[in-house]
C-alpha cells in the first residue's frame, strides 16, 4: 500500500488553504492526504518534498526513508505548490501555479521531467486522483474555458494531455474524490460577492451536475474535504461564522445535499482519513485539539450522525495531522507552538511533544509507510525535519535548494510547501 500523506494546512489543509500570493507573499497550503496503490518495490521507500519558489521555478526534493539522505533535487515550473501520486501508478504530477503547467515524472528511475500546459490563466493550485489512469487539476483562476469561475482539469495519463476543462465555482482550493473515481466534490470558498460551494463533478462525462450551497445545508466558510476509503461517505469541514465552534457536513457519495453535521471545535482547518483504522481526524486549529471520529459508524439518522470518539488537547495552533501507517500513534503539526504532538491511536492520551527550531513556521506532516519516520515542512527555518518515532527524537533537518541555481554564499532558500511518502 502507498501511504501519500500531507498536512498542514500538509496537504495544507485538504481542504487547500492557499493564501492568495502577490509580491513578496508565499503560500501556505493545508491539503487531504491522497491515499492510493502503486508499484513502488516493498522495502524502499521515499519522501517527496514541493518546494516554492518566490524568486522562480520551484522544485522537488526526494529524501531516502531509510538512510535519511537526500538523493535527489529536480527543477519544476513556476509556483510549485501541490503533488500528487495517481493510484497504481509512480509517476509524480506538481502543479506550477506561476506558469499554468503540471509537471510529471518517474521519481524512482530519474525520468525525464515532462511539462504539461494548461490554459493561460488556470493557476494550478491543487493536484489529485482516486482514479487510474488521470490526474485532476484544480485551477483558482479564470481561463478561456471558464472567464468567470475556477475550473478543473482532466490529464490523461496514457497521452500525458489535458482531455478538458470544465468550468466549477469561484476560488476553488481543493477536491475530493470518492475512490473508484466516480465522483469528485471540488470546494469553492467564493468571494466577497459569490458564497462558498461545492461543485459535483462527474469525470465519466466530464461535467459538472450540480452546485452545494448553504441553500442544501452547506454550513458557512467549508475549509477541507476528505472522502471514506468505503466510498461511501463525503465529510466537509465548515468553520462556522462568529469565532465559534465549526461543523462537519456529510454527504452520501453522490449525492447534492448535506445529509447531517456534527459538531467539531473552534476555527478547525484541516481533516485527513486514516485507512488503517477507519478513522477521520480533524484539527480545531482555534481550539488547540484533535477532533476523532470512526467513519465506519456512520448513519445519518441518528443523532449526531457519527459519534466523536475523542478530542484531544494538542499544542497551539494545530494544522496538520498525520496517522502512523502501523496504526499505534498520530502526530499533530501545532503552527502556532513550532511543535509536533504525538498521540496515542488507542488510548489518545499525549505521549510527547516534539520541537520544532524557533521560528520554523511549519506548514505540512508527513509520515512513511513503515511508521518509522515523520516529516515536517518549515517555511521559516527553510527545511524539512525528520523525527524517528521509535523515540520521537528529531535526526535531521534537511535545507531545501537555493532560489538561485548555483548560489553559494548569503543565499535565500526555497520554501517546502508539501511532502508526500511513498
Amino acid at each position: 500500500m502507498k501511504f501519500l500523506r500531507d498536512t498542514g494546512f500538509l496537504a495544507l489543509a485538504a481542504f487547500l488553504l492557499l493564501l492568495a500570493p502577490g509580491c513578496g507573499d508565499y503560500y501556505r497550503p493545508v491539503a487531504n492526504p491522497i491515499i492510493s496503490g502503486g508499484g513502488q518495490p516493498q522495502g524502499v521507500h521515499y519522501a517527496y518534498v514541493v518546494n516554492y519558489n518566490p524568486n522562480g521555478d520551484g522544485s522537488t526534493t526526494q529524501i531516502d526513508v531509510s538512510g535519511d539522505t537526500n538523493v535527489a533535487v529536480n527543477a519544476m515550473g513556476v509556483g510549485s505548490i501541490s503533488e500528487a501520486f495517481p493510484p497504481s501508478s509512480d509517476a509524480l504530477f506538481i502543479a506550477n501555479s506561476g506558469n499554468d503547467t503540471v509537471s510529471e515524472y518517474l521519481p524512482i528511475i530519474s525520468g525525464a521531467i515532462t511539462t504539461i500546459a494548461l490554459l493561460p490563466g488556470s493557476h494550478p493550485i491543487f493536484v489529485s486522483s482516486a482514479q487510474t489512469g488521470f490526474m485532476y487539476v484544480i485551477n483558482s483562476g479564470t481561463n478561456s474555458a471558464c472567464p468567470n469561475t475556477g475550473s478543473i482539469s482532466t490529464i490523461s495519463l496514457s497521452t500525458l494531455n489535458v482531455t478538458g476543462t470544465v468550468c466549477v465555482g469561484v476560488n476553488p482550493t481543493s477536491l475530493a474524490q470518492v475512490p473508484g473515481g466516480n465522483f469528485i466534490y471540488v470546494l469553492n470558498q467564493g468571494n466577497a460577492t459569490t458564497p462558498p460551494s461545492l461543485s459535483l463533478f462527474t469525470p465519466g462525462n466530464l461535467t459538472t451536475t450540480a452546485t452545494i450551497t448553504s441553500a442544501n445545508g452547506l454550513g458557512a466558510n467549508p475549509v477541507s474535504l476528505a472522502a471514506s476509503t468505503d466510498g461511501n461517505w463525503v465529510f466537509v469541514v465548515t468553520q462556522g461564522s462568529g469565532g465559534g465552534p465549526g461543523a462537519l457536513d456529510i454527504i452520501s457519495a453522490g449525492q447534492a445535499t448535506i445529509g447531517a453535521s456534527v459538531p467539531l471545535g473552534v476555527q478547525p482547518t484541516f481533516s485527513t482519513i486514516d485507512p488503517v483504522l477507519n478513522r477521520l481526524y480533524v484539527t480545531n486549529t482555534g481550539g488547540n485539539s484533535v477532533s476523532v471520529f470512526d467513519v465506519t459508524n456512520v448513519n445519518l439518522s441518528n443523532q449526531p450522525a457519527m459519534p466523536t470518539l475523542a478530542t484531544v488537547p494538542v499544542g497551539t495552533g494545530p494544522i496538520g495531522l498525520t496517522p502512523l501507517a502501523d496504526g499505534t500513534k498520530f502526530y499533530v503539526l501545532n503552527s502556532g507552538s513550532d511543535d509536533v504532538t504525538v498521540v496515542s491511536a488507542s488510548s489518545y492520551s499525549v505521549l510527547t511533544s516534539v520541537p520544532l527550531a524557533a521560528g520554523a513556521d511549519p506548514v505540512w506532516i508527513a509520515s512513511d509507510p513503515t511508521a518509522s519516520k515523520v516529516y515536517v515542512a518549515n517555511q521559516g527555518t527553510t527545511n524539512t525535519t525528520i523525527i524517528q518515532t521509535s523515540n520521537n527524537s528529531i535526526t535531521l533537518s534537511i535545507p531545501a535548494p537555493t532560489q538561485v541555481s548555483g548560489c553559494t554564499s548569503s543565499c535565500a532558500m526555497q520554501q517546502p510547501v508539501m511532502i508526500l511518502t511513498q
